[in-house]
């Protein structure tokens, strides 16, 4: 055998990434994990297969979109936690609501500028 035949048969597949989709309520429920006190951020992350960058972002934008305090959240009881989620859900919601209306809006006014 020559040694290109050799590379070939000792070369391991590439790996392929697998994509995969988390819910809000998954996300919310996995950031919450890493705000317990003395839980480490990437045992968390690997837990759940997850970058730990990806982590970080999730924890930084939900903080931000959600006006209630994770922490104080911790607290409270699973009834008021997943309300506070339902509600994180709505919120999202709306603002992706806002934005395809004025989608549509913006296209409506290229649809009629062309027909002209």
């Amino acid at each position: 055998m020559d040694s290109l035949a050799q590379q070939t048969d000792t070369e391991k597949p590439p790996r392929q990434r697998v994509r995969r989709l988390f819910s809000l309520s998954e996300k919310i429920a996995i950031v919450r994990e890493t705000l317990v006190p003395g839980v480490k951020a990437l045992h968390v992350a690997r837990r759940h297969q997850l970058s730990l960058n990806l982590l970080y972002y999730w924890r930084r934008v939900y903080k931000d979109l959600a006006a209630a305090d994770f922490e104080a959240m911790q607290a409270a009881a699973p009834d008021e936690q997943h309300l506070a989620d339902l509600r994180l859900q709505i919120r999202s919601l709306e603002r992706l609501l806002g934005q395809r209306t004025l989608e549509v809006a913006m296209l409506r006014e290229q649809l009629e500028e062309a027909k002209r």
